[in-house]
């Protein structure tokens, strides 16, 4: 019997809010942490690179045991769980390679939850009718939670203490794990599964891969060595906690508003409009130093991310079989998120070493090769396409 949609409601934002908590600490201050443990630019980029790589092994192979035999539930409480243990490992680890093989290994498992329990989401969606954006905005709350709070609580303070703090975070998602609901397993034929190989492969499907992984990874100066670079520019944590904290506010009014409009919209032009938002950003980026004007720029975030995210979801939704939808968003995060990302990282550490803030002008070329693609799929693509 499934739960009252309420109920449901709030299982599912559940997990959104804790596991973007935790990205909301690791995501801003990660880096610093490595710096503080001597780490270069390059290091840290190859650091960085190494949680993204590991994607294309792991998520799909956990992707496919969620789809086959179903029981999320534990399974994701239990890669969490695994994940909190890495991360308190992590912590007395010295130098550049224990500290990568550790950080490795911790993304192995934290890794495939995301698409696994996106996968679950957007089943109970679809099912209960209920309004992915307002579900998904939870998490974006809790990210300004977690990077305004520790901005203010790291100032002055050495980073050390960061990596208990994010240990703490991935055992509260093993839990929100273990309190979502369960998405029902489904044994799809060789057939079935010889199709999705061959959707996989269409032209349009390619094209969507590329316009999302080019606005995606063009956001790999922003994520990787924004912190550090406004703290060269002579802000405090408190002040980049808070810039990192605008940004996701704007994200949460558009993922509140979406759920109206996102039919009208349709997928592609959501990652136009996300492209284009990059080619406005990223190059503006690398000029601004004072704060009302990072202040206004990290609104972009709404579109580079928001738009982007729910554009890719929307795709994925109307175009992957139902009883593929773990493996179909593993897919997605495996070589948007993955292979190209993993690339990137490392690119964007020497950037940042050569460029510093000037780097935020490759990753405005990014988008504009981002909006290209989007503009060439919304050509070949339309919603139910076999």
């Amino acid at each position: 019997m499934p739960a009252p949609p309420r109920h449901l409601f709030w299982r599912l934002a559940g997990f959104y809010g804790a596991y973007f908590l935790v990205i909301g600490i690791y995501m801003p201050y990660w880096p610093l942490w490595l710096d503080a443990k001597g780490l270069s630019p390059v290091e840290i980029g190859w650091v960085l690179a190494a949680a993204f790589w590991i994607k294309i092994a792991a998520q799909p192979t956990i992707a496919r045991l969620a789809d086959w035999r179903g029981r999320t539930r534990w399974l994701t409480t239990g890669l969490m769980a695994l994940a909190a243990a890495a991360f308190l490992v992590i912590s007395g680890a010295e130098g550049f390679w224990p500290i990568l093989i550790i950080a490795g290994l911790a993304a192995t498992c934290y890794q495939p939850v995301l698409p696994v329990m996106e996968s679950v989401v957007l089943r109970h969606v679809e099912t209960h009718r209920l309004d992915y954006g307002r579900i998904r905005l939870w998490g974006s709350v809790t990210f300004i939670l977690g990077t305004a709070g520790i901005g203010w609580w790291i100032e002055g303070r050495p980073a050390q203490g960061l990596v208990w703090i994010i240990a703490g975070g991935m055992a509260l998602v093993a839990i929100s794990c273990a309190l979502a609901p369960e998405r029902p397993a489904t044994r799809a034929s060789k057939s079935a599964a010889a199709g999705l190989f061959g959707l996989f492969v269409t032209p349009w499907f390619l094209l969507f891969l590329l316009a999302s992984a080019l606005i995606n990874t063009s956001h790999a100066v922003l994520y990787g060595f924004a912190s550090l670079h406004w703290r060269d520019l002579g802000h405090g944590e408190t002040m980049i906690g808070l810039f990192w904290a605008i940004g996701v506010v704007a994200e949460i009014g558009l993922f509140a508003v979406a759920g109206r409009y996102r039919d009208k919209l349709g997928a592609v032009p959501l990652l136009m409009l996300a492209a284009l938002g990059g080619a406005v950003r990223w190059p503006l980026l690398a000029i601004t130093e004072n704060a009302a004007g990072l202040f206004a720029l990290q609104t972009l975030h709404g579109l580079t991310f928001g738009a982007a995210h729910l554009g890719a979801m929307a795709f994925l939704a109307r175009s992957i079989p139902a009883e593929h939808s773990a493996t179909g968003q593993s897919v997605y995060y495996a070589l948007v998120g993955g292979v190209i990302a993993g690339c990137m990282f490392p690119l964007a550490g020497q950037l940042y070493a050569g460029l510093a803030g000037d780097a935020f002008l490759v990753m405005g070329v990014l988008s504009a090769g981002g909006f290209l693609a989007a503009l060439g799929l919304a050509r070949l693509w339309r919603p139910g396409a076999p």
